[in-house]
């Protein structure tokens, strides 16, 4: 192993990168989707959805209280029918039928029906429907029946909580794009073989490209903590699990670079195997045959020990089946690389 070598090849990558658009848009790719995803979240408590309300007979202060509460935009329609056409054009996102007597039912200690529609396929509705039942007992002057005290995480520790997500996302997203994408671009290009009649051994352009993608793993996860302020806990053990993991997913971007002649090949090879790698540890908590799935994908020991870091406060004395996983695959997972590429003619 020529340590000068590998040096030379993680620069010249380095370099290499910053003029590529495919990798270029590889590590933005999880910065701009966490930023965009934050934002999304920070603004949902402020849509005011809109909905048509038929009113069938003398219940105008009921459309008037909808109206003043700030979070409907009330559109009235002239029949039934108009309101239902503004539900399916997709002008509303739910539609109100207000019955005659509604508001002289109420008065009366009555019970009367409302009709409610609502398009699944809006993505106001949800607002939607977290509110409106709130919104008619208020109006009817009705409690529940025991006094709730709802709060809301502070803002800064709800990005906090999707930190660990965006981190092991990054780890798998760069970690298996960028390897398979610099040595089938060089295959391709054939500036591979002029490297290998350097004093570059095969095992120098593997260290040295795989240092380049642990890097770039490293830099992408560290920018998105820094952008969504998880710098908390116990960092250390967030920036182990980093490595951990940034070196686990370059592993498996060599095994797919090995694997592939053409750059095509590799991007699709990787596109198809990082699904089941991450939606398992997104999905663990969704059902017990889930759960189980999970435990089978490195992805899993890479959020958890992140987030057992950074949001509890974890050493590594509690987080060390994570630990014991993660060294497990790694040590797995570049014996294969080795096994590999020790039966092919070229990288």
């Amino acid at each position: 192993m020529n340590l000068n070598v590998i040096l030379a090849i993680f620069r010249k990558d380095l370099i290499s990168s910053v003029k590529s658009k495919n990798i270029l848009i590889i590590l933005l790719t999880p910065v701009f989707l966490s930023i965009l995803f934050n934002s999304t979240v920070s603004l949902t408590d402020n849509i005011v959805v809109p909905i048509a309300v038929y009113d069938g007979g003398s219940s105008t202060d009921f459309v008037e209280y909808l109206s003043s509460t700030g979070s409907y935009d009330i559109i009235v329609p002239g029949s039934a029918d108009k309101a239902e056409e503004l539900l399916y054009t997709e002008k509303v996102a739910a539609m109100v039928l207000v019955p005659e007597g509604f508001s002289t039912d109420l008065e009366n200690s009555f019970t009367p029906s409302l009709n409610i529609t609502v398009n699944p396929y809006d993505a106001k509705s949800v607002v939607f429907l977290q509110t409106y039942k709130d919104v008619i007992m208020d109006f009817a002057g009705q409690d529940y029946p025991v006094d709730i005290s709802l709060n809301n995480l502070p803002s800064d520790l709800q990005s906090r909580v999707n930190v660990p997500i965006w981190v092991m996302f990054s780890v798998i997203f760069v970690g298996m794009m960028v390897l398979p994408n610099t040595l089938t671009t060089e295959k391709e290009k054939k500036t591979l073989d002029a490297i290998l009649v350097s004093p570059a051994s095969v095992k120098d352009v593997i260290y040295g490209k795989s240092f380049f993608g642990l890097f770039l793993a490293i830099f992408i996860s560290l920018l998105i903590i820094f952008i969504n302020g998880g710098f908390a806990g116990n960092f250390p053990v967030v920036l182990f699990f980093i490595v951990l993991g940034s070196t686990a997913f370059t592993g498996l971007g060599l095994l797919i670079a090995s694997h592939t002649d053409n750059y095509s090949s590799a991007s699709l090879l990787s596109t198809i195997c990082m699904a089941p790698l991450i939606l398992p540890a997104l999905l663990a908590d969704l059902s017990r045959e889930m759960r189980y799935a999970s435990y089978l994908v490195p992805s899993t020991y890479v959020l958890n020990g992140i987030k057992g870091a950074m949001l509890n406060d974890s050493g590594v004395s509690d987080l060390y089946p994570e630990l014991g996983v993660l060294v497990l695959f790694n040590l797995v997972v570049y014996a294969l690389a080795s096994h590999v590429l020790k039966n092919r003619r070229h990288i």
